[in-house]
């Protein structure tokens, strides 16, 4: 276990001393209203539910004829209200009960509306208008995920402001928010942490673990937010919500609903199934879900990034006209129990596995370097937490407590070589174990001012371990794992926030601080002795730091709210950052613990023509961020929208370098990797990749500003307009140009529909387009990325050409065989004569996208959405992508819900 700070022990006694020895309580209160259409007139027969700021139901009642509700003797204490009836948009409200009744309230449910009345959990859990909250905010919910084509989770964000969806293989995605991903983005599930110390920077596949039925709303804050949640929300954070159950009024009640799935792109099919069953007290929900697809074809039946096109400049279609190695299998299940326990007592369980099966690594396959094997096998998610709220304790509005349990498996096989079929092939096995326990507690002075602060820790046990086979004897050996085996990365913080309102709630303010710190250790005598010397050396390194955030918004009349913030964000090196060892998108990878101990220094770019910065490889230090932004919110009528403004400054950013080592080096080893061959400028080339080894330092200083916008229009009764752009631009104020982010700083984007949806029609149909403008300005670790700018050289060449091109039969006797020539003459044509090295792409082609989709509600209980994705075929991919977009795909979803 981590040294847990006095602090914190402090805190977990003063809780389990209010939960035992106070029996002060505030008087219960009731919440009543009506529920009305857009035009004002009463919807009888609403269901209106009563939420825990935990998600857990409270209670619930039925409109009556007139429209009206009442909930009565519910703890004083904060919730969410949500209304509910078949073919309208659910509406939900903050309510703030803590100092009795609120006055009645109204709920508003519109069809095809210009916004929903949207209740946020921005604030740990704390319900709040997101008209409210200080940044960038986006919500997608369980309706527009249905309409989005999509195969795994992060797809379904590709239509928000200020996101960008990357896709390193079919089966994988990452999502990018204000130019950042992977380690700087922080996931969650319902507010517990989903980052582990072992997650890689740029995309990345675990968010795709998570089955998309699972996340039945999904919550993107756009901004820093370390000061409540710690380490890796730098770019933003992701909190993805599990469905929550009806809250059942009088007898006990069974619903379900089955959503089968056909995609023609990548003949992909499945289903999912979700079962409820709840009585006053008591609810449990499960459900699951299963899907195969084939291998992807892309637009025009062509691979842009293809190695055949790479290496040997031929066309992508002569190794098919799909991408061969991207199909896949994956499955999910989870289950979630409910009880209400009484005195304003409840708790929650919640357990989700997923499963993908059989997925490859397109991009060091036949999609880029043209290796023959490289398979994440298997890939396992167990997620389970419990959380325990109490409403109402004392001088407490409430106290809430949750332990966690999250492991990942993530064991890997992949062969280098360039395709060269006797090259040693690896074997990874990767777990990483973390339980996790919070604490919270949330109180209010008067009716304005509200107190939220806990404490958290996570406690992470990591396990790994590597072996290589030679295929030409037979002969196994123990390496040096990715990860050190047995090493343990803990990590604490407590925070405190308060929020305030002014001026007749006109002004919400809103400032917090947080302080945070972890631990990091590796042991020797867990890991191999390789060579006589330790291939993991004992280490600890501990950090601290502390985070703040402030921010106000204003009403400045009824539909314009302006607001800013000012935060400072800070991510700790992790697992991956302290000790990855191996393959990666940008060549073989040593830790900075190895570059050290062979007395490296760190090169000036992550490319070949890297030169010695004078710099020795050393122990890295935290990433710090600082970000100023500002916006403005519309809500009128028929229009709606917002812009908001951003500056980041990064300091202390952590990139890869190339490996710069003493004159000699070659013959030597490094990473478990043999050496072979020593550059001029001192960087080192091993045989698992032709390009230098490379690894992580902290580089200087990155600046990044940008802008978000999106609107939504209802031109008439029936026709709705929307749309949305983002830009950024970054800078590395001292290298110049544009910063080495692994995956690459997305170009200007955006997004525009048109949907028509005429009144009391049980049907609708929208048009829409996905753009992007070119990406020019790219890094050194872009250029030399297959995924980017996928730089050959004649070495390069000449390796694919001697294995991989003959292993996929295109070479016989030294001759290409489509084209007749030999290797010279293939290095000439592909890079000019004379050249020794340059890259397929110096930019990301632009590109825009035509689609349709639309819906018919067959039904009280059911309805088709269907989709007719990429209309003209066109091929494209996403920039920083390892797979080309889907081509032309109409992907088909029936509902029925029972």
């Amino acid at each position: 276990m981590p040294r847990v700070p006095s602090q914190l022990l402090i805190l977990a006694l003063a809780s389990l001393f209010l939960v035992v020895g106070t029996s002060f309580a505030l008087p219960n209160v009731t919440l009543h209203g009506r529920v009305v259409d857009a035009s004002g007139a009463v919807i009888p027969g609403a269901s209106v539910s009563v939420y825990s700021s935990g998600g857990v139901p409270v209670s619930s009642a039925t409109a009556n004829a007139e429209g009206k509700f009442s909930l009565k003797d519910l703890p004083a204490g904060r919730y969410e209200l949500v209304a509910r009836r078949e073919g309208l948009d659910p509406a939900s409200l903050p309510i703030d009960a803590t100092s009795g009744d609120p006055g009645e309230l109204v709920l508003t449910l519109r069809v095809g509306m210009v916004t929903s009345s949207v209740t946020v959990t921005a604030s740990r859990g704390l319900p709040e208008d997101a008209l409210s909250v200080p940044h960038g905010l986006s919500l997608v919910d369980a309706g527009q995920r249905l309409t989005r084509p999509s195969m795994i989770l992060p797809q379904v964000f590709r239509e928000e402001p200020g996101v960008h969806v990357q896709q390193t293989t079919a089966h994988q995605g990452a999502v990018l928010i204000r130019g950042l991903t992977g380690q700087q983005v922080l996931h969650l599930i319902d507010g517990v942490r989903f980052n582990n110390s072992t997650f890689r920077p740029g995309p990345n596949q675990y968010l795709a673990a998570v089955d998309p039925g699972f996340a039945d709303r999904m919550e993107i804050s756009r901004g820093p937010n370390a000061m409540q949640y710690g380490s890796d929300s730098l770019g933003g954070t992701i909190n993805l919500l599990p469905p929550r159950p009806f809250s059942v009024a009088g007898r006990a009640q069974f619903h379900g609903e089955l959503s089968p799935f056909f995609r023609s792109a990548d003949l992909a099919g499945g289903s999912s199934l979700r079962l409820s069953y709840g009585t006053e007290k008591m609810h449990i929900l499960g459900g699951g879900a299963a899907r195969r697809a084939q291998d992807l074809r892309a637009g025009k039946g062509m691979d842009s990034h293809a190695a055949v096109t790479r290496f040997l400049g031929l066309p992508a279609g002569v190794l098919g006209d799909r991408l061969q190695d991207t199909a896949f299998t994956q499955w999910a299940a989870y289950l979630r129990f409910f009880a209400n326990l009484g005195r304003s007592q409840t708790l929650a369980l919640t357990y989700h596995r997923g499963e993908p099966l059989g997925g490859r690594r397109y991009d060091q396959l036949n999609g880029g370097n043209g290796n023959l094997i490289n398979s994440f096998s298997p890939q396992v998610l167990d997620f389970f937490y419990a959380r325990y709220e109490k409403q109402a304790l004392g001088w407490l509005d409430s106290l809430s407590g949750t332990f966690s349990y999250n492991r990942q498996r993530d064991d890997r096989r992949f062969q280098g070589g360039s395709g060269n079929p006797l090259a040693a092939i690896t074997s990874e096995n990767n777990v990483t174990s973390v339980f996790g326990y919070q604490g919270q507690g949330t109180t209010h002075f008067g009716r304005h001012h509200i107190l939220l602060f806990g404490g958290e820790i996570y406690d992470e046990y990591i396990g790994s371990a590597a072996q290589t086979l030679n295929p030409s004897t037979g002969v196994t050996a123990t390496v040096r794992a990715r990860f050190p085996d047995g090493s343990r990365y803990s990590s604490y913080g407590l925070f405190a926030q308060h929020s305030s309102e002014w001026f007749a709630s006109r002004l919400r303010t809103q400032a917090g601080i947080r302080a945070s710190g972890i631990r990091f250790r590796t042991f020797a005598a867990k890991n191999p002795v390789l060579g006589g010397i330790p291939s993991v050396p004992d280490f600890s390194s501990t950090l601290k730091d502390v985070t703040f955030q402030a921010g106000a918004s204003y009403r400045i009349f009824q539909p314009v709210t302006i607001f800013l913030s000012l935060s400072r964000g800070f991510r700790a090196p992790n697992t991956t950052d302290y000790s990855s060892v191996g393959l990666s998108s940008n060549g073989f990878e040593v830790s900075p613990e190895q570059a050290a101990r062979a007395g490296g220094f760190i090169g000036s770019s992550a490319g070949s023509t890297a030169v010695s910065t004078g710099r020795r490889a050393s122990e890295l230090e935290p990433e710090a961020l600082w970000d100023a932004e500002g916006g403005v919110r519309l809500h009128a009528g028929r229009v709606s929208g917002s812009f908001n403004l951003f500056q980041y400054h990064l300091k202390d950013f952590i990139t890869k370098r190339t490996l710069i080592l003493p004159a000699g080096a070659a013959g030597q080893s490094i990473g478990g990797a043999a050496i072979v061959t020593q550059l001029a400028s001192g960087a080192v080339i091993t045989a698992q990749d032709p390009r230098p080894v490379i690894t992580r330092a902290n580089t200087g200083r990155v600046r990044i500003r940008g802008f978000e916008a999106e609107a939504r229009v209802k031109m008439t009764s029936s026709l709705l307009f929307s749309t949305n752009i983002s830009y950024l631009r970054g800078v590395d104020r001292e290298a110049g140009g544009s910063p080495d982010i692994e995956g690459g700083l997305p170009p200007l984007q955006g997004f525009a529909a048109l949907r028509w949806q005429p009144a009391g029609r049980a049907w609708w149909v929208e048009t829409y387009s996905q753009w992007s403008d070119q990406q020019a300005r790219l890094s050194s670790i872009e250029l030399a990325d297959q995924r980017i700018g996928a730089i050959r050289s004649r070495s390069s060449i000449a390796a694919y050409f001697n294995n991989g091109a003959v292993a996929r039969g295109l070479v016989q006797a030294g001759v290409l065989l489509p084209t007749g020539e030999t290797l010279a003459q293939v290095q000439d044509r592909v890079l000019g004569a004379g050249v020794a090295s340059a890259a397929m792409f110096t930019r990301s082609p632009g590109f825009a996208t035509v689609n349709v989709r639309g819906g018919y509600r067959a039904g009280e209980h059911s309805e088709f959405v269907w989709v007719l994705e990429n209309v003209l075929d066109k091929n494209y991919r996403t920039h920083g992508s390892g797979v080309d977009s889907a081509g032309r795909n109409l992907q088909v979803t029936y509902v029925v819900r029972f």
